[in-house]
């Protein structure tokens, strides 16, 4: 498996990854799912992020098809004098689920923030995730 930053052309793949979180996400929180114009203005979004440098886009791939993927944003903080990492989606496809997937995303992200002096890293989560919320505790992160 290989870990790098998405370019232009993962498009496809990524939104796909992102839908299937929506829908599962959906599912379990009780949202309404995603429309037409949700999933255009996302391909839109998409094309900016690849191109920003305080957006990055990790996925992991295999056999040229991404299996997941982080989205993570450095955000200044200007009381600190220093940015700090936010965690926005972790996606792994549910057929990838088990596999370390996941957890070599989020160490490939903790990798990055060290080497670029990122001291602080957060994400949000739904409260009714608790599968989620045991993958980020098995990974290090604790809940506040």
């Amino acid at each position: 498996m290989n870990i790098r930053f998405a370019t232009k052309n993962d498009k496809e793949q990524v939104l796909k990854l992102l839908d299937e979180l929506g829908e599962e996400v959906n599912k379990k929180m009780g949202y309404s799912p995603h429309n037409a114009e949700a999933q255009k203005v996302g391909g839109l979004i998409f094309d900016e992020i690849v191109s920003r440098k305080d957006t990055l886009l990790f996925v992991a791939e295999e056999d040229e098809k991404l299996l997941g993927l982080i989205t993570f944003y450095l955000l200044p903080n200007i009381r600190h004098g220093w940015n700090r990492g936010h965690i926005e989606d972790i996606v792994v496809s549910e057929s990838a689920r088990g596999k370390g997937v996941g957890s070599q995303l989020l160490n490939t992200v903790k990798k990055y923030c060290k080497e670029n002096g990122i001291k602080v890293i957060k994400l949000d989560s739904g409260v009714d995730l608790v599968d989620a919320h045991k993958f980020y505790e098995k990974n290090g992160g604790k809940f506040t």
